[in-house]
C-alpha cells in the first residue's frame, strides 16, 4: 500500500477531507498549497493565478478548504480490526496448545504423524472447528456408514482410531447429514501450528494494518471476512474431502490483492512500484508453497485473491489515470453531513451530476465486480450444498503429502469421489 513515506518527494503536501483518500497528485511544499474558492469572494486570484485542474484537490461543485494531514496522526490511527481479530487469534491458538496437552500429553503433534507446522494434530483442528467437509455435507459412503470409524481427537495412533464421526466433529455432534456450516468462519481464527501463526501475524499486521489505515475498518472488515468465507467455500468444493483446512491465510490473500490492485491503479503514486510488485509476489509464492502442507489449502489462496480483486474494485479509489482524466480531485468529492432523507438525497444528486462520462463506466464496472463478488458467493453455496464440485487433479494443489498416502485409499488424503 501506498504509505506516506511510499510517495517520491520529501516535501510533499497531502490533502484530506472528512470523507476523501487522502492521495497526493503532485508535489507541493505545504506553505504554498491552497484550493482556489469560486463562491468565496475573499480569494483574489486572477485567472492566471488560478492552479490548472488537477494540482490541488477541488471540487466545481461545492466551496472547500482543504488543509494538508497531519502524517503523524495518521501513524497514530490503531488499526482496530486487525488488531483485535489478531488477538483472538492468538487466544483461540493458546486454547488448541492447552487442549492437544491436555488429550495427548504434549502440545505439538508427532504421532501418528509429525505436524510441520509445529502445532496441534489435524484432528484436534477438526474437533475444534476446521473446515472439515464430512463435518459440513453428506458424503455417500462417509457420513451415512454408522460402522465407520474415524479418529478422535486425542488420537496418537492409528489404533485409537475408534470414534464416530460426530465425537470427532464435536462441536455438538452431526447426524447422517452433516451442516456444520459455521466451518467456513471459524477455521479463520484456527492455525495449524506456531510457523502458521507467526507467518500470518507478520502479515496481517505489516500489510493488514496499513490497508486498514488506507481504507477504512469497515471497509477493511468486509473484504477480510468476505475473502475468508470465499477461499474455504472454494477449498471446500475443490479439495479432497478428508484435508482439513485452518488459518487466515484466504483473508489475507484478499488484502494482498487490494495492496496489489492500489499499486495498479496507481502504479505513478509509489516511489518504488516494481519493488513494491516484487514483494508481494513474493509473498503470494511463499504462501502457495506452504500451502501444500497438511492443515493449509491453496484453494483457500486462489478464492480469497479472487473475492479481494472483485470487492477491491468496488471499494478502492477510481484509478489515478481515470482521475486525471476526468478533473476530478484526489479526494473524494466533499459534501456536507446531512440528518435528514432530504438532505442525503441532495447530496446523492450532487455526487452523480455533472460527471465526465468516463466517471459513470466506471460506476458501470464497480456494480458489474459487486454482482460477480455476489455471484462467485452463491455458486459456490450452491456447489457445496449438491455435494461439491469434482476435480481429479486438485490434490496435487492442496497437500504434497498427501501423494505418499492415496494409493493406501487413507480417509484422510483420498480425491473426492
Amino acid at each position: 500500500m501506498p504509505t506516506e513515506s511510499s510517495y517520491s518527494g520529501s516535501n510533499s503536501a497531502v490533502y484530506s477531507d472528512p470523507y476523501g483518500d487522502n492521495v497526493p497528485l503532485t508535489n507541493h511544499h505545504a506553505s504554498q498549497s491552497y484550493a482556489y474558492n469560486p463562491w468565496n469572494q475573499s480569494n483574489q486570484q486572477t485567472p492566471s493565478d488560478i492552479p490548472p485542474p488537477g494540482s490541488v484537490p477541488h471540487s466545481d461543485r461545492l466551496p472547500m478548504n482543504i488543509p494538508p494531514i497531519d502524517q503523524q496522526k495518521k501513524r497514530r490511527i490503531i488499526p482496530w480490526f486487525t488488531v483485535t481479530v489478531s488477538v483472538i487469534q492468538v487466544i483461540v491458538f493458546v486454547s488448541e496448545l492447552i487442549v492437544m496437552h491436555k488429550y495427548t500429553g504434549s502440545i505439538i503433534a508427532t504421532k501418528p504423524t509429525f505436524n510441520p507446522m509445529i502445532g496441534p494434530s489435524t484432528y484436534l483442528l477438526i474437533h475444534m472447528g476446521a473446515r472439515f467437509t464430512p463435518c459440513m455435507h453428506y458424503i455417500s459412503g462417509v457420513t451415512d456408514v454408522k460402522t465407520k470409524n474415524f479418529p478422535c481427537a486425542s488420537s496418537t495412533t492409528i489404533a485409537t482410531n475408534v470414534c464416530t464421526l460426530s465425537e470427532l466433529c464435536g462441536m455438538g455432534g452431526v447426524s447422517d447429514h452433516p451442516n456444520q456450516w459455521w466451518r467456513f468462519i471459524t477455521p479463520m481464527f484456527l492455525h495449524a501450528g506456531f510457523i502458521h501463526i507467526i507467518a500470518n501475524m507478520l502479515l496481517q499486521f505489516q500489510l493488514g494494518g496499513s490497508m486498514e489505515r488506507d481504507i477504512g475498518t469497515l471497509k477493511f472488515a468486509f473484504v477480510y471476512v468476505a475473502s475468508g468465507i470465499c477461499g474455504f467455500l472454494l477449498g471446500g468444493n475443490f479439495t479432497p474431502d478428508g484435508i482439513a483446512s485452518t488459518g487466515a491465510s484466504g483473508a489475507l490473500f484478499g488484502i494482498i490483492a487490494l495492496s496489489i490492485l492500489d499499486l495498479l491503479l496507481n502504479w505513478q503514486l509509489y516511489e518504488h512500484p516494481k519493488r513494491a510488485l516484487i514483494s508481494h509476489l513474493i509473498e503470494i509464492v511463499i504462501a502457495f508453497a506452504l500451502g501444500l502442507l497438511p492443515g493449509l489449502d491453496n484453494f483457500a489462496h486462489i478464492g480469497g485473491f479472487a473475492m479481494g480483486i472483485l470487492l477491491g474494485l468496488v471499494l478502492l479509489r477510481s484509478p489515478l489515470k481515470l482521475r486525471e482524466r476526468t478533473g476530478q480531485p484526489l479526494a473524494n468529492d466533499y459534501y456536507p453531513k446531512s440528518n435528514t432523507l432530504k438532505d442525503r438525497f441532495q447530496n446523492l444528486k450532487i455526487v452523480f451530476s455533472g460527471r465526465h462520462p468516463a466517471w459513470y463506466l466506471w460506476v458501470i464496472v464497480r456494480l458489474v465486480m459487486l454482482v460477480l463478488a455476489a455471484t462467485l458467493l452463491i455458486v459456490l453455496i450452491r456447489l457445496f450444498n449438491n455435494g461439491g464440485g469434482h476435480c481429479s487433479w486438485c490434490k496435487y494443489l492442496s497437500c504434497l503429502v498427501c501423494f505418499s498416502f492415496v494409493w493406501q485409499g487413507d480417509m484422510f488424503c483420498t480425491k473426492r469421489a
